[in-house]
């Protein structure tokens, strides 16, 4: 594929454009400056939510651009407008909490991005907050009876191992009235099954006008495959899972190696 055909760039934020420190490198920052400055779109499609997600678009100097978020379940831009808002069911979102709160599972809630906890002085919240820099809302066991359908629930396992048991347990109990996913090892999602980084980038571009075959997206979650495999071109960095590798196009360097910056200069600037 040439670079001119490349006309909507979709990246993931965290252990993609952003290195393990939770920062934006130079190189990345340069590299998406420059196909800016070419026309190419540049689309953020994150699990965060959109006001951690804009943090980065600030950065980035980024205008009038799509903010794919909780793992595509809202689209808002850069001005604030919302073109989608997919809610979990309420009788869904329900029954998961009280599942939740039976087994003493850590989890949050977003809502109308904000973030709402059961506690905050949680080790779990603690740690989270402490990277993602998003300050939330504790309301004792309210958290267990929300009033507005979540967007995302979240809960926060031990590891990969427990994550995968999880989404397998969900996966068969909620059927197609869920969509479960994880973008961090510790991190169980649950969306809309109307949601996701993929059928939402591809909404996306259809607004846009961009065929998929002139999109490229770069991620490294489980949640990112969909996205990578239905881009004309997908890579999925070093550091990626095994499913979003085997979605790929192309494997980049890894996060900490501006594999986005590798991407963008091999598929768009040409260098």
């Amino acid at each position: 594929m040439s670079s001119k055909q490349i006309r909507l760039f979709a990246t993931d934020l965290d252990g993609t454009l952003l290195d393990d420190s939770g920062n934006i490198p130079d190189r990345n920052r340069e590299a998406l400056s420059k196909i800016i400055e070419r026309g190419v779109r540049v689309a953020i499609c994150t699990g965060r939510m959109y006001k951690s997600a804009m943090a980065f678009a600030s950065q980035l100097g980024l205008r009038n651009t799509p903010v794919v978020c909780y793992n595509g379940s809202m689209v808002r831009d850069t001005e604030g407008n919302t073109s989608l808002h997919i809610r979990l069911d309420m009788d869904v979102a329900l029954k998961l909490l009280a599942i939740f709160k039976e087994r003493g599972v850590y989890v949050q809630a977003y809502i109308e991005d904000e973030l709402y906890v059961k506690n905050a002085t949680a080790s779990e919240f603690q740690n989270y907050t402490k990277y993602f820099g998003v300050a939330g809302r504790p309301i004792g066991d309210a958290l267990y009876s929300p009033q507005t359908a979540p967007t995302k629930l979240l809960a926060i396992t031990s590891g990969i191992d427990a994550s995968h048991a999880l989404i397998g347990e969900f996966s068969e109990l909620f059927g197609g009235s869920l969509y479960v996913t994880t973008s961090n090892e510790d991190f169980v999602e649950m969306m809309n099954p109307a949601a996701g980084k993929g059928p939402c980038l591809k909404k996306v571009a259809e607004t846009l006008g961009i065929p998929m075959e002139n999109v490229m997206a770069t991620g490294d979650g489980e949640n990112d495959a969909e996205m990578i495999r239905l881009a004309g071109v997908g890579i999925a960095v070093a550091n990626a899972r095994q499913k979003a590798k085997d979605a790929a196009t192309c494997i980049a360097p890894s996060n900490e190696e501006c594999g986005v910056a590798w991407a963008i200069e091999k598929y768009i600037l040409g260098v």
